[in-house]
């Protein structure tokens, strides 16, 4: 399992905000997540206004991406050990 955060940032849905685009956020969710997708704990909130279904969609795939990553990185810092 691993954790990400995505948000909208100016209008676009990225991964990973970093504190700028965190704190300037119209919504932010963090994503914990398995390998293969499932959910373990995720919270969301919009800052500004409210966000569509769409949009949360798109961050949640953008989430299962991310996290995918971080796995693979953690099985090679695994395997190397």
């Amino acid at each position: 399992m691993a954790a990400i955060s995505c948000g909208i940032y100016k209008g676009e849905v990225i991964l990973d905000l970093d504190y700028e685009e965190d704190s300037n956020a119209s919504a932010d969710a963090n994503f914990v997540m398995t390998g293969s997708g499932g959910l373990i704990e995720l919270q969301a909130t919009a800052e500004s206004e409210p966000f569509a279904p769409s949009v949360f969609e798109k961050m949640m795939t953008l989430a299962h991406h991310g996290v995918s990553e971080i796995i693979q990185f953690q099985q090679v810092a695994l395997a190397s050990s």
